[in-house]
């Protein structure tokens, strides 16, 4: 029964860290989790190419790019959706999250001559695990109550 209550209190310590949480155009994620970033564009464009890409935005620094509505398409770890609805949107996906991918980004729509811009900034933070403590009178090793860093990504990843 303890065991299973520390378990269920590791996967709520899991939640709240890898819980995304958007303020603006603010985007933050944890090393090894994923980020979801949905770009709005005006109703008229509905058709027209979308892409992410990472500043200063120029053709070389376009991480993904569809053409296509309402179906996802993969490259790497970037996934993108554009969703022709009520809600001019599209969503962008970043996997597996690294330390480097934090900075300025732009959801971009393709135009003829200058294309519509908008920034947003992703935030990757380093997940910082600590071992478990138990009682003194339970009898255990204190490996068995340490999380490696691919352990606490393969949990919270399971989780999402």
């Amino acid at each position: 029964m303890n065991t299973f209550l520390r378990i269920l209190s590791l996967f709520q310590v899991l939640i709240c860290v890898e819980m995304k949480s958007q303020i603006g155009n603010v985007f933050t994620g944890t090393e090894g989790g994923s980020v979801k970033i949905p770009c709005n564009y005006p109703d008229e464009y509905q058709y027209m190419s979308k892409y992410l890409c990472r500043d200063p935005c120029g053709y070389s620094d376009v991480l993904i790019k569809t053409e296509i509505s309402n179906k996802i398409i993969t490259e790497g770890r970037y996934s993108i959706l554009n969703t022709v609805s009520a809600w001019s949107f599209f969503s962008v996906t970043i996997k597996n999250l690294r330390l480097g991918d934090s900075g300025v980004y732009y959801c971009g729509v393709d135009l003829w001559g200058k294309d519509i811009l908008s920034k947003v900034e992703v935030t990757v933070m380093k997940v910082h695990t600590s071992p478990i403590m138990t009682p003194a009178s339970e009898s255990s090793t204190q490996s068995d109550h340490q999380l490696t860093q691919s352990t606490v990504t393969a949990i919270a990843t399971a989780l999402f």
